[in-house]
């Protein structure tokens, strides 16, 4: 059978939690690791991922943080998946994050007169993930 090469390239990414959706331009860090040996069983390593999109308006990202700082004990843990398309606008890979809280919020660099795309990147650690 012949290799679909459209299918295999992500033409666009997304992020949902919580009922929301959310489009992104760059997902780094996606690793899963195993750690310790407990009577022949592996453990996920926490992990993290940076995730980045176009500034906008929407506040999610920035609300979920402020979840993260105000309570004290530990963060905001959220269901999460990492959606990848096809240029069909079709699911290729679903990456479903366990139990991710936010870590940082970061805007990009901000340039009077530039023509490059103000963007804000939110990075995530998590308890591993499953592929769906």
């Amino acid at each position: 059978m012949p290799l679909d090469h459209d299918s295999a390239v992500g033409h666009s990414f997304g992020l949902e939690f919580e009922g929301v959706n959310v489009v992104l331009m760059d997902v780094v860090g996606l690793v899963l690791s195993v750690f310790g040996l407990d009577r022949g069983v592996t453990r996920p390593q926490p992990s993290s991922v940076t995730l980045v999109r176009g500034l906008t308006s929407d506040r999610h990202f920035v609300q979920w943080v402020h979840e993260a700082q105000a309570r004290k004990e530990g963060a905001v843990a959220r269901q999460t998946t990492v959606v990848v398309f096809a240029h069909d606008g079709s699911p290729v890979a679903r990456y479903h994050l366990e139990n991710a809280w936010p870590s940082k919020l970061e805007i990009g660099g901000l340039k009077s007169g530039s023509t490059e795309v103000a963007v804000e990147s939110i990075t995530l650690c998590h308890e591993g993930f499953e592929i769906r």
